[in-house]
């Protein structure tokens, strides 16, 4: 507080309200007898000086050391002895410059010391409530960054969790196709490559555009046609240009692999899905031909895209009907 870019003025704040406070109330003074207005203003302004100047220097010089000590109470302890000296020798000066009455007496010391005690008291304890409230700011500071490290190495996590799960999917897919047409095998193995470069390059980003989404989907739509055909039906319809709605990476590819994990599908009887904008949501819907096993979803899915939305502050909606399965997520709109 003692450095604070305003001292002289509550410097001049304080010596003007304690020399009013002196005139007002009657008994109050620096010495046994009456010092006349204009030396007891100028005496008060010095003292009042004299006592934040040498708690500057003690906050500024002294607190450095014996660090075991908290740094209020070395300020409180060391302003004390520098009130007692500044008592003294304001008392001595006085006796100087205006002889009797205003002698180095007992008393004139006590009524002096009792004044700069007084300031120095009110100082410190200004210094103390900064100290406090400084040191709160800091923690508040410091818990927020904890706060976004934290959700920031959450993010990190449900982010690469997508990796895995989706080279698993890919290679069982790889190993069949194999097995059956080597030359699809080799076409959905340099899809599957320059797909996996798209997830690998983007899946730190928080946000990417929906158009460069859309064009990663598109890819991803072109693989799953190899391994199905034309049993899985996906119509998109989106509006084209809009460069300021983003989405969060690989979201669409999740949905869609949700629908294949989630359905049989046959070319007599195809899964038909369907991508429509409307306005700032995007709406996901397929028609539902449930598997009649349980399917492991190992955590991943909506759950994952649920909670990769919480962190942007939004929410996405989740109708299941039984004819019809829906998600609903937000566009995210940057200026």
């Amino acid at each position: 507080m003692f450095q604070h870019k305003y001292k002289f003025l509550f410097i001049a704040f304080l010596a003007i309200y304690s020399f009013l406070n002196i005139i007002v109330l009657e008994g109050d003074r620096l010495f046994q007898a009456g010092l006349p207005y204009n030396y007891l203003f100028w005496t008060i302004l010095a003292l009042t000086s004299a006592v934040w100047i040498s708690n500057l220097l003690i906050q500024k010089y002294l607190l450095q050391y014996w660090l075991q000590i908290h740094p209020l109470l070395k300020q409180f302890v060391a302003s004390i002895i520098s009130v007692v000296l500044i008592s003294l020798v304001s008392v001595e000066l006085t006796e100087l410059l205006l002889g009797d009455p205003f002698t180095l007496t007992r008393q004139n010391f006590l009524l002096t010391f009792a004044f700069t005690f007084r300031v120095n008291l009110f100082l410190n304890t200004l210094n103390a409530i900064f100290f406090f409230n400084r040191k709160y700011k800091e923690k508040e500071l410091e818990t927020e960054k904890l706060k976004s490290m934290n959700l920031g190495s959450q993010y990190e996590r449900l982010n690469h969790q997508l990796n895995p799960h989706f080279l698993f999917n890919n290679l069982n897919a790889l190993s069949t196709l194999m097995h059956n047409d080597l030359k699809k095998a080799d076409l959905f193995l340099q899809k599957l490559s320059s797909i996996y470069r798209h997830i690998s390059q983007n899946i730190n980003e928080e946000l990417v555009s929906l158009e460069e989404e859309i064009s990663f989907l598109y890819d991803y739509i072109s693989l799953l046609e190899i391994r199905f055909k034309d049993s899985l039906l996906v119509n998109i319809k989106i509006d084209e240009g809009d460069s300021k709605l983003y989405i969060p990476p690989v979201v669409l590819q999740l949905l869609i692999e949700n629908v294949v994990k989630h359905n049989y599908f046959t070319i007599e009887k195809p899964v038909k899905v369907q991508i429509k904008q409307e306005n700032n949501k995007l709406k996901i819907s397929n028609t539902v031909q449930a598997k009649t096993q349980d399917v492991d979803s190992m955590g991943i899915g909506l759950q994952n895209i649920s909670e990769r939305y919480k962190f942007l502050g939004e929410s996405i909606e989740i109708n299941h009907g039984q004819d019809r399965f829906e998600v609903i997520i937000p566009l995210i709109e940057l200026q």
